[in-house]
């Protein structure tokens, strides 16, 4: 017997393409997200530290008014930031959604294509296994009738 061909092969791997394709793009996409998420978080972490040397002055009495105004103004446009940051990232949430629907929709047709084929191989196998048991049983049979004559 032939070896196992399915002839829905290049549908197949056409579908795997599409959805690595998919997968890549929505990468690319969560990236974006989280290049924004982490640059929120430095700039968290940076206003933090600089309130706390600035309470430590306080306390030890050494701050002067200019550099009061500087951490104020520092705090406001790195908030201002973390803001416009968070709207990127919600701005990009629309197309994050869009491309996880396109990737479940290609996964759901590499699926099909793929549970199609293991049918396929399954028949194959039954056939293959019938036909290697009937070659058996035909040659039983002819050293049966060789062993009587």
């Amino acid at each position: 017997m032939k070896k196992f061909h399915f002839t829905l092969q290049r549908l197949l791997d056409i579908r795997e393409a599409r959805e690595t394709e998919i997968k890549h793009e929505l990468m690319k996409v969560l990236s974006l997200q989280n290049k924004e998420r982490v640059f929120q978080d430095e700039l968290k972490s940076k206003i933090k530290r600089y309130e706390v040397q600035y309470s430590e002055k306080i306390t030890k009495g050494l701050f002067s008014p200019e550099e009061v105004m500087s951490l104020m103004r520092y705090s406001d446009v790195s908030r201002n930031a973390i803001v416009e940051s968070q709207r990127r990232i919600e701005g990009l949430q629309p197309e994050v959604d869009r491309i996880r629907e396109r990737l479940v929709t290609a996964s759901r047709d590499k699926k099909i294509v793929e549970k199609l084929k293991e049918r396929k191989f399954e028949e194959y196998e039954y056939e293959f296994n019938r036909e290697t048991a009937k070659e058996n049983d035909d040659m039983n049979q002819k050293l049966y009738h060789r062993k009587l004559m």
